[in-house]
């Protein structure tokens, strides 16, 4: 008996303040973010560069002729992991409501005429067999930091 006021008497005054801060707060939304759509990528061993070669050669001269626009890459030379793709996200979170974007039909498109839909297929799946496994992550980057 003892114990069960001790926990309730502990959950009480442990959640009071939160309840206390939260009659006091009023929704505020983020202001001034970007809103970036973060992959991690590690590659097998040794198909980096080849990754790299693709996405210059094939994927990014596809955004351009689809009018797309093409993640901000990072190469790692330390960690875990090989390679940073970040895209932002225009509309915010609800970017990422769409099964495929209309952005994404575009650059397919624009992929397909460029490379014929057999080859684009193809270099599409050789693209992803050079990936040993990724991770992804969304987060907001605060504009009005310098």
């Amino acid at each position: 008996m003892n114990k069960a006021i001790i926990v309730s008497l502990a959950f009480v005054l442990t959640v009071l303040p939160f309840i206390a801060d939260a009659e006091e707060r009023k929704p505020k939304k983020l202001a001034n973010v970007e809103y970036l759509s973060i992959t991690y990528t590690d590659f097998k061993s040794g198909k980096a560069d080849r990754a790299m070669e693709i996405i210059k050669e094939h994927y990014f001269p596809a955004s351009k002729t689809a009018g797309t626009p093409v993640p901000y890459i990072v190469r790692l030379q330390s960690g875990e992991w090989d390679m940073i793709t970040a895209w932002t996200l225009e509309e915010g979170y609800s970017s990422m409501e769409w099964e495929i974007s209309a952005d994404g039909i575009k650059w397919m498109q624009a992929f397909n005429k460029q490379e014929g839909k057999e080859k684009s297929k193809e270099i599409r799946d050789e693209f992803n067999s050079l990936i040993q496994r990724s991770n992804h992550v969304i987060g907001y980057h605060p504009i009005d930091i310098k």
